[in-house]
């Protein structure tokens, strides 16, 4: 029997953190690995690692966060709000909780899958401002190879309380903050075609126009063009226009929402024009998707 339970929690050794929430029957279910405190010579390690099932009706909102975690998404999509800017973060994308950021955190699709990394240390507050990570929120990887090693590699190590085990997780976690650096978009791409990303992916429920995306970008017209062609190999438009039908495809394999209800949420003209676009796209009409997902699902 499903049902939702309210939560709240203290920590003790900050009073000004809490987090609140509610479960929805067994969810969130957290498949984690903890790992001891190594000691003060370990500047840097981690806390805990594994799996975080999530459910549609799970919530979670942290008041002055005293964690930080890297949550890599696997399936589904995490809605993520930090200091009032909300961020919708699908499969391969990664949000960072931040220490003393205030946070909530649900999924929108019926359910939602993520691999997660809590970090302590000394060093961790002076690691983060020194790679820019205090300031970023969210991350599109271009690559994964490497982040889903140190992933794997430091769940593997997690219970093994060998000394030699303690060092590796302390030099994998500076390595995949490292890498996280090197992958944010503000180091792949330049600032004007970095914010007008993020800005599409937050607004991608709306009906946004070439001349939107200019004036928040704050270059040209013909400089954001050139921006998206030379690293994107496409226009601003046609690029809001694939990830909105990406969401899409998403929403309907999660069998959460019915067509219309997509094209809804997704502020497509009608159903009607909704079922073209996708079919442009993807070479089949939403309704034999759904079907051809329900037979997979077989």
């Amino acid at each position: 029997m499903n049902f939702k339970q309210k939560i709240t929690f203290q920590n003790k050794s900050q009073k000004k953190s809490r987090i609140e929430g509610c479960n929805f029957g067994e969810y969130p279910i957290h498949k984690f690995r903890y790992m001891n405190y190594p000691g003060p010579n370990y500047l840097l390690w981690a806390f805990a690692c594994g799996i975080d099932e999530w459910h549609k009706d799970c919530f979670r909102k942290r008041i002055f966060s005293d964690a930080f975690a890297v949550e890599y998404v696997q399936k589904g999509v995490f809605i993520f709000q930090q200091n009032n800017v909300t961020m919708r973060v699908n499969p391969g994308a990664i949000f960072l909780v931040h220490l003393d950021q205030n946070n909530t955190m649900r999924c929108e699709t019926k359910f939602a899958t993520k691999k997660t990394i809590i970090m302590q240390g000394s060093l961790l507050r002076y690691i983060l401002e020194t790679l820019g990570l205090n300031r970023i929120s969210q991350i599109i990887p271009k690559g994964h190879e490497q982040i889903d090693r140190i992933f794997e590699r430091i769940y593997e190590l997690c219970e093994k309380s060998a000394a030699e085990s303690r060092h590796e997780i302390s030099v994998l976690c500076y390595s995949l903050l490292l890498e996280l650096s090197e992958q944010t978009t503000g180091k792949l791409y330049p600032e004007a075609l970095q914010i007008t990303l993020e800005y599409i992916h937050e607004h991608l429920n709306e009906q946004l126009s070439l001349n939107e995306l200019i004036k928040y970008s704050g270059v040209s017209r013909a400089t954001l063009h050139r921006l998206f062609k030379k690293h994107l190999k496409i226009s601003p438009i046609e690029y809001f226009l694939d990830q909105k039908l990406e969401r899409a495809k998403m929403l309907l394999e999660n069998n959460l929402y019915s067509i219309k209800e997509v094209a809804s949420l997704l502020n497509y003209a009608s159903p009607q024009y909704f079922t073209s676009e996708f079919k442009k796209k993807y070479g089949i009409p939403p309704k034999n998707y759904k079907l051809w997902l329900i037979r997979q699902e077989r």
